[in-house]
């Protein structure tokens, strides 16, 4: 993600010296050129070999993107997100520009967020089992989408089954399908959701929540890689990638056998923590922003709901982030949100934590965060400048300023300074 001043300029590409280098093949080396005036973004497709889209609009020679919109260069989506840096000078306001994944899109801000979205683009094309973890409402389907967009089974189905929500009466039905006349009701044969995932991806999402039965049904499935219907004989080999997600704590559920161990080392191929939004809180505005230009009005925020929503700590995540925004524009009417438009709860808890002594701690918790997350990609590319941006998802030039602020050498001797 970068920060694009009023007047600065943005090119996107597979080329290394641009400002937004892209891992696509489908991408032209210097593909489009963004330009912020200050007031809008104007794209302009560079002749690009594929061109460059607005949704299902190809551009022809530039077209203004509005907020929210997503622009589609090759195989990526590129998000457009209007939000206030830090600092006081006007010039400092401007669209956050980055590629983006699955869906709903990914909005990756805060460090926490970019490293997770660093391994997200490294498991996608593998078929290894992934476990997310995550509190409620913090985005382990969204994290699980990207995998499903990241990988090589894109283009085949991803289908999502709350665990939580199954009885366990009817679970290995709606899991594996069953065959007429294998109950009372069963009146014809019905396919499972394993069936209408095939070649695609399975999230078991709240898997801690399966029944003993259940889960050693599953087990037996990813052991063996086939089904069998509820009421049939015949095994179905299944090609399915499954990835998991909880918010439980799932080692206390295995040590206490809640859980079978077993099951739990064929889902944990990898585990994925969702940080909550309360530890990324560079993605709080860029998400508010997402959420505003998917609502189609033109709605804005008064400056003392930013400092009140930075300064809140939202313990129901990004959901309850989004609830409380679709609250407050029911009650705006108009086109100003502003304080008492805000939930109680979001009201009293961010005011009492938007202090200037909180903001400064933030500031540094956050710097403390970013400077250990570049340190972390340059050590794995044994401090490759061009490969640890293609992993961080920024360009080389800005990780170079990041470096200089953190006072890491930019030259070609490693190490920080």
């Amino acid at each position: 993600m970068i920060h694009v001043p009023a007047g600065g300029r943005v090119r996107i590409g597979r080329a290394e010296d641009l400002e937004v280098t892209l891992d696509d093949t489908r991408a032209s080396r210097v593909h489009a050129l963004l330009i912020f005036d200050g007031r809008s973004v104007v794209v302009h497709d560079l002749e690009s070999s594929n061109g460059s889209f607005v949704g299902t609009r190809r551009i022809e020679g530039h077209s203004k993107i509005g907020r929210g919109d997503v622009l589609y260069i090759g195989s990526t989506r590129i998000a457009i997100v209007v939000t206030k840096a830090a600092g006081p000078r006007p010039e400092t306001h401007g669209p956050v520009v980055g590629p983006v994944a699955s869906g709903r899109d990914v909005v990756a801000v805060d460090p926490a967020t970019v490293a997770l979205l660093v391994q997200v683009r490294r498991l996608g094309p593998s078929d290894m089992p992934v476990l997310i973890l995550g509190e409620s409402g913090s985005g382990k389907e969204v994290v699980a989408r990207a995998l499903h967009r990241y990988s090589l089974r894109a283009s085949a189905p991803f289908i999502a089954i709350n665990c939580g929500t199954l009885p366990d009466s009817i679970a290995e039905s709606e899991l594996f399908g069953h065959e007429r006349g294998a109950f009372t009701g069963a009146d014809a044969r019905k396919m499972g959701l394993f069936d209408a995932a095939a070649g695609g991806t399975l999230l078991l999402d709240e898997v801690g929540e399966l029944s003993p039965s259940s889960q050693t049904r599953l087990l037996r499935v990813l052991q063996d890689r086939v089904i069998t219907r509820v009421g049939g004989v015949e095994p179905i080999p299944v090609d399915v990638r499954v990835l998991s997600a909880t918010n439980r704590d799932i080692v206390a559920d295995v040590a206490s056998g809640r859980f079978r161990e077993d099951l739990y080392f064929r889902l944990n191929g990898v585990t994925l923590a969702v940080p909550p939004l309360r530890s990324r809180p560079r993605d709080i505005m860029p998400i508010v922003e997402r959420f505003l230009g998917e609502s189609g009005r033109d709605v804005r925020l008064a400056e003392n709901v930013v400092a009140v929503m930075q300064g809140y700590r939202w313990p129901g995540n990004v959901r309850e982030l989004r609830n409380a925004l679709e609250c407050a524009m029911a009650l705006s009417g108009g086109d100003e949100i502003r304080l008492e438009h805000l939930p109680a709860s979001v009201r009293n808890g961010g005011a009492s934590q938007a202090s200037p002594e909180a903001a400064s701690a933030l500031r540094g918790q956050l710097d403390d965060v970013e400077r250990r997350t570049i340190l972390a990609a340059l050590e794995s590319t044994k401090w490759n400048q061009s490969k640890a941006a293609r992993e961080l998802g920024i360009s080389r030039r800005t990780l170079i300023y990041k470096m200089a602020r953190h006072g890491f050498r930019t030259g070609s001797t490693k190490g920080p300074g």
